[in-house]
């Protein structure tokens, strides 16, 4: 199920605000990383989160795991492995936290979400294949509001579901087609300090934006035709 798509290599200067680039060293950008399945090496790293405290979540997609670095790159632990079992994983492609540093990942391949403590220790799960509610095909992004709402783009099913933190099912909004709040193929999905919920419609080039409920609120980028044809 490989759709997702980046280079073995984490680079920390990618995620500063544009406005403190200007205030920092030409050498203030750091990476690490290469191709394998050693201690942090990756295949094909698809999600990055932070921690307050700087410590940086890899989403090591094709290796099936979740590696754990100092913000310098500094390895520390990894979990994960490839299967249906809790903990395990099969291409994790998305990985976000709560206020009180709980990990989430999108576990796309096994249709569902995972919920660990910050050393990986597994918490609970929810999800299954299916377009029913609380299924999934193929989640590949999810996102946490300040109230510790999760959110999940499932993109095969053209939709964006709002869950609590344990997996309870809230809402869900989207269907497929061309319109406002409606999807083609939505993917990266995160959260701002107001709680609007921004959505990567890829398969329609824009960005949508929506209320915590999933209110359409604007959007912006354009294209032609829809992009994912089914």
């Amino acid at each position: 199920m490989r759709k997702c798509a980046v280079i073995p290599l984490v680079v920390i200067c990618a995620l500063l605000p544009a406005a403190a680039w200007s205030q920092l060293p030409p050498a203030c950008c750091t990476q690490w990383g290469s191709e394998g399945t050693g201690r942090g090496q990756f295949d094909w790293p698809e999600g990055v989160a932070l921690d307050a405290d700087g410590y940086t979540y890899v989403a090591d997609t094709y290796n099936h795991r979740i590696q754990l670095f100092r913000s310098d790159g500094g390895y520390i632990l990894q979990w994960g492995s490839e299967g249906t079992g809790p903990g395990q994983f099969y291409e994790p492609c998305a990985i976000t936290l709560d206020t009180d540093g709980n990990v989430y990942v999108a576990d796309l391949g096994n249709h569902r979400i995972q919920k660990f403590t910050n050393i990986g220790g597994y918490i609970t799960k929810w999800g299954g294949w299916g377009t029913g509610p609380g299924q999934f095909y193929g989640p590949l992004g999810v996102a946490v509001d300040a109230s510790s709402n999760v959110y999940v783009s499932d993109p095969d099913n053209d939709r964006i579901q709002k869950f609590t933190s344990s997996g309870g099912y809230i809402t869900e909004w989207g269907s497929y087609g061309t319109g406002p709040g409606q999807f083609g193929c939505p993917h990266g999905v995160a959260v701002d300090a107001s709680g609007n919920v921004y959505v990567v419609d890829e398969g329609n080039d824009r960005i949508q934006v929506f209320t915590s409920s999933g209110g359409y609120i604007t959007e912006w980028g354009s294209s032609t035709t829809l992009a994912v044809s089914r």
